[in-house]
Parts: structure tokens; C-alpha cells; sequence
């Protein structure tokens, strides 16, 4: 695997759509990704949506580009955004449920 050097962190670090990065490993912004998206849908290379958002491609093998194209293309699959559509319901129920025990417990404490 591939380490990027101390001067690549920096720069790396720099760029807007980096959330994080490390020797070994680079995180992109959840804008990264959306925005990653939208420009393959409209039928951008990866390669070239990268050099469009300011990252050096001399630090991507291919390897790691069809990687990176992988992840968002996982990301963005119907069962993925129906999973996710799934846990936001959930959550939004939980919310509930634990405003209501919050109400009660509130009125309890006033009686």
C-alpha cells in the first residue's frame, strides 16, 4: 500500500472535499461525495472530476480511483438510500418515544 508523504499530507489537508487523511488512507467530505456523484452521472471521468476538485492525481493509482468510484456508487445504490430511509424512520420514532418520557417524567416531577 501506497504512504503518502508528509508534504502530500499537507496538501491533501488543504483541500476543501478532504476530511481527513493519514499515511495510508484518505477520507473524503460527505460533499466530496455528493458533488463526486452528480459530476460521474453527468458523465465526468473520474480522473477528471478529481483534477476539477483541486486533488493532484499523480497520488491515485487507478487502483484507488475505481476504489473511490466503488464506494460512492455503493453509497449511492437504491438499497443503500433505502436502508438509509429506513434508520431515519426509526430514529425519528425513537426521538419521539423519548420526547414522551421526557413529558412524563417532567409532569411527574411537578405533581
Amino acid at each position: 500500500m501506497k504512504e503518502y508523504t508528509p508534504k502530500q499530507i499537507k496538501e491533501l489537508k488543504a483541500n476543501p472535499y478532504t476530511l481527513n487523511v493519514t499515511k495510508n488512507k484518505l477520507y473524503f467530505t460527505a460533499k466530496f461525495k455528493e458533488d463526486f456523484w452528480i459530476s460521474y452521472q453527468a458523465g465526468n471521468a473520474p480522473r477528471k472530476i478529481l483534477l476539477d476538485f483541486g486533488y493532484n492525481l499523480e497520488y491515485f493509482g487507478q487502483k484507488q480511483i475505481d476504489d473511490i468510484v466503488q464506494r460512492i456508487e455503493d453509497l449511492s445504490s437504491p438499497q443503500s438510500i433505502e436502508r438509509m430511509q429506513n434508520e431515519l424512520l426509526y430514529l425519528r420514532q425513537e426521538v419521539e418515544f423519548l420526547k414522551k418520557i421526557i413529558i412524563a417524567d417532567n409532569s411527574r416531577k411537578r405533581d
